[in-house]
């Protein structure tokens, strides 16, 4: 029996190891000739490399109309209207593989209004146990209606003293990533106030990432 036990706990840590990285929430506004997603603040064109599950979706902040067609063969999607009375489309993509698309009214592949998008396995996450790291997470109250407090806990000042680039990712329970927090090692005396009062009500998990593992997550419910 504890053989046993003992390959279930071996095969649970196995599959944790492996674990895919969260899918990716990517915006790409669509203006007046046009594309720009994330970092994106100048140009036509919109080029970028996103991971196999993210979801991009299309946002209209034009005058005019943007109809957006695939350049894939054969077409990744039929060709969507971007107007007043379209303002988003959204697709996720769950195969590797490059996806150019064009504005019919002011762009042509690969020149005007265009972009690519370049999809990529999804590398899975690593992992590293909170006690090896030497330090954890605490965020209280919980339930809260927003108002939250975060706080790192020191389990071991000479390992986590290894360590400098700590992060909190934020998921819903779908899985999508709704925020990204950087924290600062002084987090662990003070706590940091967190507002996350414009998330909708629901359950969420927090991931803390020590120099980009995810160390431990920690599940939070928001409230009206």
């Amino acid at each position: 029996m504890k053989h046993f036990t003992r390959c279930v706990l071996l095969l649970s840590m196995l599959a944790l190891s492996l674990a895919p990285a969260v899918a990716a929430n990517i915006t790409i506004l669509v203006g007046d000739n046009f594309y720009r997603g994330p970092g994106v603040t100048t140009g036509d064109s919109d080029i970028r490399t996103i991971t196999v599950g993210d979801v991009v979706t299309w946002s209209y902040v034009g005058v005019r109309s943007h109809p957006t067609a695939s350049d894939s063969s054969p077409a990744a999607w039929t060709t969507f209207p971007m107007n007043a009375a379209n303002t988003s489309f959204t697709l996720t993509f769950n195969t590797v593989g490059v996806f150019p698309y064009h504005c019919i009214a002011h762009g042509s592949p690969g020149s005007g209004q265009y972009g690519i998008l370049t999809v990529q396995a999804a590398v899975p996450t690593a992992t590293l146990n909170a006690r090896t790291a030497g330090i954890d997470v605490s965020i209280f109250p919980n339930p809260s209606r927003g108002q939250v407090t975060l706080q790192l806990l020191q389990l071991n000042q000479k390992a986590s003293a290894n360590y400098a680039n700590y992060k909190l990712r934020l998921n819903n329970i779908i899985g999508q990533e709704v925020r990204t927090i950087a924290l600062k090692p002084e987090v662990t005396s003070t706590g940091l106030p967190l507002d996350l009062s414009d998330l909708h009500a629901g359950i969420y998990f927090c991931n803390l990432l020590i120099d980009g593992k995810v160390v431990t997550t920690k599940r939070i419910t928001l409230q009206n």
